[in-house]
C-alpha cells in the first residue's frame, strides 16, 4: 500500500469508527435486565433512550427495539409474555401495558408518583403492586384497566420490590432512612405488605443502612436479599480503610417469617465493594450475584454455604457464654466483618483496559451464565458461572458506544468508586442521586465531634457557600476538597469540572404533594402563612431559591455544635430531603416549628395556630 493510499484509508476508517459513536447525550442507560421463561430472549429495559432493546440470546444479537412513551421505571411480563407492563415518569407517573408482538400501547393509566416495583400478583394476573417512590406509598392496581384499588403507608422512598410466589407478601425496598439522624440507631427498613388483609410490618436492616437499591426473591421462595450501603456515621471521617466510613452488602429475610436474618459484607479487608446495586441468584439457589455498581464488578456468593455459616453462629454474646464458647464471632457481629465470607465468594472484575463495562445496575441469570447490563458503557456483559475462573466478556452492544459529554462523565465519575483509596466509595454513597443519605456525618471540615445532616446537591452550585457552616467559599471548592479528604484521593481538574457539570444538570422533581401541577388550596393558604411579616420566614428564606445564601443563628445550635451560625439551606424540592434542620433532629416538618420554634429568633412563630402550621408545611412540601 502506498503511502498517500495508507492516509486515505486511515481517513476512512477515522470517519467510520466516529460514525459508530453515539453521540455526546445519546445514551441507553439499562436500569433492569429480564430474560423470558423459556431463556431464548433478554429484554433490556433504557431508562435513558426511553426503550426496550429485544435480545436474541443465542445469537446475541438485538432483534428489534420496543419505544416506550416516556422515561421508565420498571418492567414486568404478563404470565403469557405477550403483555409488558412498564411503569414510566415521576409526579403523575403511569403504568403501561405494551403489546410485545406489535409494540403497541394497548392501555394505562395514571397511579402515583414515579412507579416502580411492578409485580403482577401470582394467583391474579388482574391485580398488580407498585411502589410509589415518591409518594412512599404501595398502590394495588386492578389490570387491565389501571385503576388503584388502594394505597398502602411505605417509608421512605420505596425504590424496588419483589412478591412471594403465592402473592401473599409484597415485599419492598425502602431506599434510605426515615429516622431523626441525631439518634442512635438509623437505618432503611424493608416494608411487607401483607396482600391480603392490607397490613403492612417494617423489617429493620442494621444501624447505618441506606441506598436499598434493589431487592430479589431466591427461587425456591425461602429468602428475600436486598443491597444496601452500610455506614459508619457515627464515626469521624478520618480515613477509609477497612471500611472505616462505609462498608457493602446485602441483606437476608426470611421471607416465610418475614423477619431479618442477617447482613453479610462483600468487601475485602483491603478492598471496598462500593455501591452494591443489582442481586440476583442462581436458578439452583447456589450463587448468589451481586452488581457491584462502584467498582464495576460481579461478587459471585456461595449461598449454601453462606447460610450455613451464619446457622451455626450463636446469636449473640449471651447465647455464646451459654454454650461455652469463647473467641467465637456471634450472628450480630456479623455486618461488622469484613472476613466473614472468606473463601465463600469470588469478585469478577468486568472493566478493563480492553474491556469498557462501567455500572453494572441490572442482572439476569440464565441457566449458567449471568448478564449484566452496564449503565454508562450501553452494554451487556456475561460471565459464565461454571467456568473453573469466571471471567467477563462483551455479550452485546444496546447502540453505539456512547460518547459522553461533561456531565455524564461527571455522573460516572459520582458514582465511581475506584476513584476512591482502596475503592471504600464514592460521591454517591454519602449523596444517592446527589441528594442526601439521610445520615450525619463528621466532617473534619468544620472539626472533630460536631456530625451534621449530608446536604443534597441541588442547585448546590449556585447557591454559595458551601457546607452547613459556610466553610467552603462554593461547591466548587467543596467537590476538590470532598476527594482529598473524603475520597483520600486526588481528583483531576477535568474529572471535577466534569462532576460540577453533572451536578448543574440536576433536575428538580416536582412535588407530590401539587394537584395537576399547581399550588393546592391548603398549599395557597400556607404560601400566605409563609409571606406573614409576623413569621419572618422570607427574611432569611428569599428568593427562586428561598435563601439568601448567608450565615444565621436561628437557636438550632445542639449540644455537639461548635458554632452558633449555619447556612440558609434552599427549600427547594425540600419535601424529599427529611430528616430537618442541620443534625436531621426533626423527621416530621411540622415539628420544625412546632417543636422546635424554627424563627422565633427573627419572628413570632409561638403565636401560629395549629392549622397555619399545617398550611405552612402544606406549602413548603409542595416547593
Amino acid at each position: 500500500m502506498s503511502t498517500r493510499s495508507f492516509f486515505l484509508f486511515a481517513a476512512a476508517l477515522a470517519v467510520a469508527l466516529t460514525c459508530a459513536s453515539a453521540s455526546a447525550g445519546d445514551y441507553k442507560g439499562p436500569i433492569k435486565l429480564v430474560p423470558s421463561q423459556d431463556g431464548a430472549t433478554l429484554y433490556s429495559l433504557n431508562m435513558d433512550s426511553k426503550d426496550v432493546s429485544v435480545i436474541n440470546v443465542a445469537e446475541a444479537k438485538i432483534e428489534r427495539t420496543i419505544a416506550l412513551p416516556g422515561t421508565p421505571n420498571d418492567m414486568c411480563f404478563s404470565p403469557d409474555e405477550k403483555t409488558l407492563y412498564v411503569g414510566y415518569g415521576d409526579y403523575q407517573g403511569k403504568i403501561c401495558a405494551i403489546d410485545v408482538a406489535t409494540g403497541q400501547v394497548t392501555g394505562e393509566g395514571v397511579v402515583g408518583h414515579t412507579p416502580c416495583g411492578l409485580c403482577l400478583s401470582p394467583t391474579d394476573p388482574n391485580l398488580m403492586f407498585a411502589s410509589l417512590r415518591f409518594e412512599a406509598k404501595i398502590a394495588k392496581i386492578s389490570i387491565p384497566d389501571f385503576k388503584v384499588l388502594a394505597k398502602y403507608p411505605a417509608l421512605h422512598e420505596p425504590c424496588d420490590a419483589v412478591i412471594t410466589k403465592d402473592g401473599k407478601s409484597y415485599y419492598a425496598a425502602n431506599f434510605l432512612p426515615i429516622d431523626r439522624s441525631d439518634g442512635a440507631n438509623v437505618a432503611a427498613e424493608i416494608t411487607c405488605l401483607d396482600t391480603e388483609t392490607g397490613e403492612t410490618k417494617n423489617i429493620r436492616l442494621p444501624n447505618g443502612s441506606s441506598s436499598m437499591h434493589h431487592i430479589c426473591l431466591s427461587p425456591d421462595g425461602k429468602y428475600v436479599y436486598t443491597t444496601a450501603i452500610l455506614a459508619r456515621y457515627q464515626l469521624p471521617t478520618t480515613q477509609v480503610e477497612r471500611g472505616w466510613m462505609n462498608t457493602n452488602g446485602f441483606s437476608i429475610i426470611d421471607a416465610d417469617k418475614r423477619e431479618f436474618v442477617n447482613t453479610v459484607l462483600l468487601d475485602d479487608v483491603d478492598s471496598g465493594a462500593a455501591n452494591p446495586w443489582p442481586i440476583a441468584v442462581t436458578p439452583d439457589n447456589k450463587t448468589i450475584v451481586v452488581g457491584i455498581a462502584g467498582t464495576h464488578e460481579l461478587s459471585l456468593v456461595d449461598s449454601e454455604k453462606t447460610h450455613a455459616k451464619l446457622a451455626d453462629l450463636p446469636k449473640d454474646a449471651e447465647e455464646a457464654k451459654e454454650k461455652g464458647l469463647t473467641s467465637v464471632t456471634t450472628a450480630d457481629q456479623v455486618p461488622q466483618q469484613l472476613a466473614f465470607l472468606v473463601g465463600l465468594k469470588k469478585r469478577v472484575k468486568l472493566y478493563s483496559r480492553t474491556m469498557k463495562a462501567k455500572g453494572p445496575r441490572s442482572l439476569a441469570i440464565i441457566g449458567d451464565k449471568v448478564y449484566a447490563g452496564m449503565y454508562f458503557t450501553d452494554n451487556i456483559m456475561v460471565v459464565d458461572l461454571k467456568a473453573r475462573t469466571p471471567k467477563a466478556k462483551e455479550f452485546v452492544k444496546l447502540g453505539p458506544e456512547p460518547e459522553l459529554d461533561s456531565a455524564r462523565r461527571g455522573e460516572l465519575a459520582w458514582h465511581d468508586a475506584t476513584l476512591c483509596f482502596q475503592n471504600w466509595q464514592s460521591c454517591a454513597s454519602c449523596h444517592p442521586d446527589a441528594r442526601s443519605d439521610a445520615l450525619n456525618w463528621d466532617l473534619l471540615n468544620d472539626g472533630m465531634g460536631n456530625p451534621k445532616n449530608a446536604k443534597g446537591m441541588l442547585y448546590s452550585i449556585d447557591l454559595p457557600p458551601a457546607m452547613w457552616h459556610g466553610v467552603r467559599v462554593n461547591a466548587e471548592k467543596a467537590i476538590r476538597t470532598g476527594f482529598q479528604f473524603i475520597l483520600f484521593a486526588n481528583a483531576t481538574e477535568e474529572t471535577a469540572v466534569d462532576i460540577e457539570n453533572y451536578i448543574k444538570e440536576l433536575r428538580q422533581l416536582p412535588s407530590p404533594y401539587l394537584v395537576d401541577g399547581k399550588l393546592s388550596e391548603k398549599a395557597e393558604r400556607g404560601k400566605k402563612v409563609f409571606e406573614n411579616e409576623k413569621y419572618a420566614c422570607t427574611q432569611c428564606h428569599t428568593g427562586e431559591y428561598f435563601t439568601d445564601q448567608q450565615l444565621h443563628d436561628v437557636g438550632s445550635r445542639a449540644d455537639y455544635d461548635h458554632r452558633d451560625d449555619f447556612d440558609t439551606p434552599t427549600l427547594r424540592e425540600i419535601w424529599r430531603t427529611p430528616p430537618y434542620m442541620h443534625d436531621g433532629r426533626y423527621v416530621n416538618l411540622k415539628d420544625v416549628f412546632t417543636d422546635g420554634a424554627h424563627g422565633d429568633v427573627l419572628g413570632d412563630v409561638g403565636e401560629m395556630t395549629d392549622e397555619e402550621a399545617d398550611d405552612l408545611v402544606e406549602y413548603l412540601l409542595s416547593l
